[in-house]
Order: C-alpha cells, then sequence, then structure tokens
C-alpha cells in the first residue's frame, strides 16, 4: 500500500512541476540526434486537440492534449513533422476511454496515460521501442494489451495496478528483462505468458498481486526456472 501512495504522490507531483527547456524542444546542444530526451514546456505547434514539441527538423512530441474526446487517435504527423513521442504526463489523470497510437510512435513517456480509470483500449505502435515508469499505471479498466516485439524497454511501475488478466512478453531479441514492479498490485492477474528470449526478471516484478499466478514458458527457460523459485504455477508452451 506504501509504494502504490508512493507512487500516486509522485505522478500528482510530476502533473504540477514544470522543469525543462523553453521555446523549441530541441536541445541547446546542435549535435544532439533524433530520439534523444527532453522535457518540454509550452507547445511549438498546436491545433483544434494536441500541442507539438518540435524534437528536431523531422520529429515532434505530443505534449499537450486540449480535446474534449474520450477516444483519442492521435496523429502520425503534422505540419511536415512525424510524431515520434508520446510527452510525459500527456493524459494523466484524464477521463479517456481508448487510444489509438500510429506506428510512428517510437516512445512512451513516465505517466503519459497513468490514472485513467475508465481506459478500456490501447493500440500501441507496431515499432514501439520503450515503454516510461508508471506509462500505465492505475488503469484498472485496462485488461489486455498487445506488447509489440520491437519493445527494448518497460520501465518500473509502467503496467502496474492495471487490470490485466493475462499479459504476453512476446519473443524479442531487443526485450530481454522484466524490471522491478511493472505488473505490481495487478489485482485481476492469473496468467503471464514469458518467451524464452527473456533472461532477467526482477524478484518483485510481480509483487502484491493477489491472486495466484501461472506463468506459461518453454521448459527450460529462465522463466521457467523463474516461476518454480517463486513459488509460481508453472504450465509448458513449446
Amino acid at each position: 500500500m506504501k509504494k502504490i501512495l508512493c507512487a500516486l504522490l509522485a505522478c500528482m507531483l510530476c502533473a504540477s512541476v514544470s522543469i525543462g527547456f523553453s521555446g523549441c524542444g530541441c536541445s541547446n546542444n546542435s549535435s544532439q540526434e533524433p530520439g534523444y530526451r527532453v522535457t518540454a514546456t509550452e507547445p511549438d505547434l498546436t491545433n483544434d486537440e494536441f500541442g507539438f514539441f518540435i524534437l528536431n527538423k523531422d520529429e515532434v512530441m505530443v505534449t499537450k492534449y486540449t480535446g474534449s474526446g474520450k477516444d483519442i487517435k492521435i496523429p502520425e504527423s503534422y505540419e511536415n513533422y512525424k510524431v515520434t513521442v508520446i510527452g510525459r504526463s500527456l493524459f494523466n489523470g484524464n477521463d479517456i476511454s481508448s487510444v489509438e497510437i500510429p506506428d510512428t510512435v517510437k516512445e512512451i513517456q513516465d505517466y503519459a496515460f497513468s490514472s485513467n480509470r475508465n481506459l478500456k483500449s490501447v493500440k500501441l505502435p507496431k515499432n514501439l521501442e520503450s515503454i516510461g515508469t508508471n506509462a500505465f499505471f492505475n488503469c484498472p479498466s485496462l485488461e489486455s494489451i498487445e506488447l509489440p516485439a520491437t519493445l527494448k524497454e518497460i520501465s518500473v511501475y509502467a503496467f502496474s495496478a492495471a487490470g490485466f488478466k493475462s499479459v504476453t512478453i512476446p519473443e524479442s531479441k531487443t526485450l530481454t528483462k522484466l524490471d522491478r514492479f511493472v505488473f505490481y498490485q495487478c489485482q485481476e492477474l492469473t496468467d503471464v505468458y514469458l518467451p524464452a528470449t527473456i533472461t532477467s526478471i526482477a524478484d518483485d516484478t510481480f509483487d502484491d498481486c493477489p491472486n495466484k499466478i501461472t506463468i506459461h514458458a518453454p521448459k527450460s527457460s529462465y522463466a521457467a526456472n523463474y516461476a518454480k523459485t517463486h513459488n509460481f504455477e508453472f504450465k509448458e508452451v513449446k
């Protein structure tokens, strides 16, 4: 309980404090390459629904939502810029029901969709590489999600307190570990499908999940051994 209260307080603090660069989203280091992290302040570009922060000459990050709809479709481009990043806390605490993210997006930053208690449907991009800390924290209506094989990182608390009943980690050359508290306090979680390509799982990845969890994995995999040493049920998959 203390951990989830801490996460909630951090989420509130994140929404109320703005730290970062002013004006254009580009770093003052002109040698930076696309894909580097920035913390946005005010958008450089806006339309009727979104604010966009310029990352470089080709890419923007979505940093603000000003629409009123509950079913969100994020555009893949705006004014000749490609949308590649979903910004920090973009929909934090909003009352949205579904979101469709275009395949141009490679990064979802911290708290992007956290505390959306009615969020039921999420379509992740096929080229997604990173899901940030607490990105889908406290989304109890989110019962399932399809994770792409392009993922490189799922950060701590990314899906904590989500409504998943089962979760499947895709076989991937780039995603080989599950970080701490990724599925912490998932109240409905009972089945986890893990490929042989997962070679590291934190001891507390599934902490405080009340149901008995069955791990489905290849017989001689790291996940199979993890299930046995952490008192999970185990079912072999081929």
